[in-house]
């Protein structure tokens, strides 16, 4: 009888109790107030990641003209002022530059187009 009273008192609470759904727009993310807007020009030059080191195969090169060509893109240096250094991490010449080269360099950071070599390391 108990069992039966608690039963009912049950079924009375719950078939009076609704659920509530609120229309609308989601909040706001819990950080969204300390987020700003970048313009897409302030981006790119906050992106820059022109100091890491890139690794590729020589496609063409040509020393005396300060140009040699990586994943199909056209890198430049200055002949006179470019670093090359060997596998073994000694000082190199432009010399050591050929067509199947694998090397690793960095870019000039000066370089706005990031396009101009600062540093060869041929493997």
């Amino acid at each position: 009888m108990r069992q039966a009273l608690l039963l009912l008192g049950v079924l009375a609470v719950a078939g009076t109790a609704q659920a509530t759904r609120v229309q609308g727009s989601l909040p706001p993310a819990p950080d969204a107030g300390t987020q700003t807007f970048v313009a897409p020009a302030a981006a790119k030059s906050k992106a820059d990641d022109s100091s890491g080191v890139r690794t590729g195969t020589i496609e063409a090169v040509n020393s005396a003209g300060g140009t040699f060509d990586v994943h199909g893109q056209g890198m430049t240096f200055d002949p006179k002022r470019v670093k090359v250094y060997s596998r073994s991490g000694k000082p190199a010449s432009l010399s050591s530059l050929h067509k199947g080269s694998v090397v690793r360099f960095t870019l000039d950071p000066t370089d706005i187009k990031h396009r101009r070599v600062a540093v060869i390391y041929v493997d």
